[in-house]
């Protein structure tokens, strides 16, 4: 499994939404769900922020 897949597994486990993600990271949910499903790309910092929240619920 691919280390994104794994994070958005998680995600969803711990219920966090994009909406919590958006809050935290600064950014659109839609950027949040573009980037899970591969679209786009967020910048190093984001992900590392994203990381680290899902890690820490």
């Amino acid at each position: 499994m691919f280390r994104k897949e794994e994070y958005l597994l998680k995600r969803r486990r711990k219920c966090i939404t994009h909406k919590d993600l958006s809050e935290v990271l600064n950014c659109s949910q839609s950027l949040i769900s573009r980037y899970e499903t591969g679209d786009c790309n967020m910048s190093d910092d984001k992900i590392e922020r994203y990381k680290r929240y899902i890690d820490q619920k």
